[in-house]
Order: structure tokens, then sequence, then C-alpha cells
């Protein structure tokens, strides 16, 4: 005798999965959005070429390329919370409180990389925090987080007692972890960390079924749920992910200045969140690779180098930062529309 119910829900399964393969493929159709992204990079390259005498030196660019590591280092775990369609404002914070405590760790007389792991596990468990209250106790995204940012600021502070912290032990600056401040021949180390984390993000996200499962939860959560994925799982995991990424850059942070200052990470997330949406991410999730986020982030070096280099007061590069959100956002709402009208 035939199970009808069963039957019913081997067939509704097999349709939830369709519209999930359906999501993932048009994830994957990236080229023309990334070479757009490119092609834009390529401009400002070009303008501030033509504007200043100074930025395609040498040293300059190793600047740039300096400035974007943390940036974008911090946008790989945006890039998943985002995909899987929610946003995390706690970044900035947890960067900053991260560093304060492996810097406190430090001057104790404590092993370096002690105090690195230790910074990741902050990291992972405001991630997690985030992640619970998000999933479990339906709270927004945006409130948990705001809500974050602002109480990991105040702990930030209050760690340090208002002060920066620094005066490092010349037995400490001999470890492993500040050598990542460090360079080999004419590459800085942090480079090359980067480019390991950017390498290992991008297989996850399109090479794994957790970054398959991070695309069907962002682009279609009710599919995603009838297809049997476990999406508060999925973006919790996003979250931890994202504040284990500002961890690490925050130590890259402590490992280059030597230093933490009492405002470290303070408005990082924006700059954050603008690589994201500018390598093509959707705000309302689905969307996004984690080459299209370098690019952004690059991009967002390039634009905070290019307005010093140009003497644009420190009130207008905010704005800037703020209308280049806008203008990416506008820019991504209108090729949707016009997609979804074909």
């Amino acid at each position: 005798m035939i199970n009808h119910d069963a039957s019913a829900d081997v067939k509704t399964k097999s349709n939830e999965w369709g519209r999930i393969m359906k999501i993932l493929d048009k994830s994957n159709k990236i080229s023309f959005r990334e070479f757009g992204v490119l092609m834009v990079l390529v401009l400002l390259v070009g303008i501030l070429s033509i504007a200043t005498t100074t930025f395609l030196t040498p040293m300059n660019l190793i600047n740039v390329v300096r400035q974007a590591v943390e940036i974008s280092i911090m946008a790989i775990g945006m890039t998943f919370v985002i995909v899987s369609a929610e946003i995390d404002l706690s970044i900035g914070s947890i960067y900053g409180v991260a560093a304060m405590i492996a810097a406190t760790i430090i001057r104790a007389g404590v092993d370096p990389t002690f105090a690195f792991l230790a910074a990741i596990s902050v990291g992972l468990a405001i991630g997690f925090l985030n992640g619970f209250l998000v999933t479990k106790a339906r709270m927004p995204a945006f409130i948990v987080t705001l809500g974050f940012m602002l109480f990991f600021r105040s702990v930030s502070f209050a760690i340090s007692d208002g002060r920066s912290l620094g005066a490092f032990s010349e037995e400490s600056v001999r470890s492993w972890v500040f050598r990542m401040g460090g360079n080999i021949g004419p590459i800085p180390i942090q480079v090359i960390v980067m480019a390991v984390l950017f390498i290992i993000a991008m297989i996850v996200l399109k090479k794994t079924k957790f970054g398959f499962e991070t695309y069907a939860t962002g682009g279609n959560k009710k599919a995603a749920l009838m297809a049997g994925i476990n999406v508060n799982r999925v973006k919790t995991i996003c979250f931890m992910l994202s504040g284990a990424m500002a961890a690490i850059a925050g130590m890259i942070s402590v490992a280059f200045l030597r230093s933490v200052p009492t405002t470290a990470g303070q408005g990082r997330e924006m700059d954050v969140i603008a690589a994201v949406i500018l390598g093509g991410a959707a705000i309302s999730g689905g969307k996004g690779t984690i080459l299209g986020t370098l690019l952004g982030a690059i991009i967002m070096s390039v634009i905070r180098n290019g307005m010093v280099l140009l003497s644009v007061p420190a009130f207008w590069q905010t704005g800037t930062i703020g209308a280049v959100i806008i203008l990416a956002v506008l820019m991504h709402t209108i090729i949707s529309n016009r997609s979804a009208a074909r």
C-alpha cells in the first residue's frame, strides 16, 4: 500500500531542492558582476594616478595593500553573514575588545600564542551570542549586533582604562604572533595571511556543503527548511566566523602597530559592509562571492588612500563611505529589479 503522505513529502522536498539549486546556480554566475567591480577599481586607480603624483609609487601601493588587509579579513566573515541574509554591526567592537584582551594578556607576561588563541576564542564566543539571540530568541540581527557593538566598545575602554596599550617585552615581540606584522622581502606577512584566509574561504563558500547551505539559507529560508537544512545552525556558524575573522584582524593590527589604541576597530564595520556590498553581495542574502569581497575591500582601501592623498577633510571621508554604501545598494537594487523583470 502506497503511503501518500510520504510520497507527497518526498515530492515537496524534491521541489524545494530544485529551488535551492536554482539559487545556487544564480549565485555561481558572478563573472559579469565581478568584472564590473574590477572595472570600477581600474577606473579609480586611473583617476588617482592622474590626480596625484604619489599614488602609484611602490611605498604608497604597499600602504594601500596593508590598509586593505584588515578590512579584507573582516569582510570574509561578513560575506558569510550577509549571504545568509543577516548583518553584523558588532565586528568593529569585536576587533577592539579581542585586541585589548590579547594585549593585556601579553603585557602580563603570558605567551603571545595563548593571547592569540584567547582573542579568537573571544571572537567566536561573541559570534555565538549573536547567532544564538538571532536564531533562538528571534531578535533582529541589526538590533542584537548594534547592542553588542556598543556594549563591547565600552568593555574595550574599561579593559584599557581609556588608554592605549603597548610597550610589550622584547621576548614577546620575538614570537611568531608579532612576526605577522613584518615582511618577507618586500611582501608584508599580513598580506600572505590574508591571501591564505581568502583561498580557504573561497573553497568553503563555493565547494563545500556548508557553503551550499549558506547560499540556500540566505536565498530562500523556507525552501532550505523544507529541504532539511538547519538554518539556525548555519546562521550561528556564520556569525561565529565573522567574530573569529574580526579577532584575527585585531591581532594582525597588534602585531603591526605593537600597540592597541582605545579606538581600535571603531567604525570598521561600515568599511567592511561597504566592501562586501561593493563586491556584489545582496543585502537580502543568497548572493555574494569571496573574490567580489576582496575586490570591494581593495576599492575601499583605494578610496581611503586617495582621499588622504587629496587632503580631503576627515568628516568628508566618512561621508564619502556612506555615499559609497548607498550607491552600491542602489545599483544592486536596480540590477536586481531589471533581472526580475525579464
